[in-house]
């Protein structure tokens, strides 16, 4: 499976746990320039947006990379960049709102995939 394919299958299992926990989703893959931010979402019990970044990493024997370890610090300026900008775009500048961050691990020989989401967990970067 290609990295894209995996990418797609990651955000879609995002979107749909979303979707289960009361969230609505408003928007998936709005890009800038600079890049794209994965799902755009209103979290109906804080009534809040809810900027979702997905990392979907495939583990097996050669891959031990978690999926929360591509979050760095240069990835969270440009996402805060992109989430800047579209409230901007939406008339929404004065919404409450927060970034979170969904890390799936997809296992070689089961169906299942471990599902991680960290809510408001990467806002101290500049």
């Amino acid at each position: 499976m290609s990295n894209i394919l995996l990418g797609q299958e990651g955000e879609e299992i995002a979107n749909n746990y979303l979707k289960k926990k009361g969230y609505i989703i408003k928007e998936r893959n709005f890009k800038r320039k600079w890049g794209e931010i994965d799902i755009v979402a209103f979290d109906k019990k804080t009534k809040e947006w809810v900027f979702v970044e997905v990392k979907t990493r495939k583990m097996d024997n050669f891959n031990k990379i978690q999926p929360e370890e591509e979050l760095t610090p240069e990835k969270i300026k440009k996402l805060k960049k992109i989430i800047l900008s579209y409230l901007s775009l939406k008339g929404l500048e004065q919404s409450k709102w927060r970034f979170d961050f969904i890390g799936i691990e997809k296992q070689n020989n089961r169906s299942q995939s471990k599902i991680r989401h960290y809510q408001s967990e990467f806002l101290e970067y500049d």
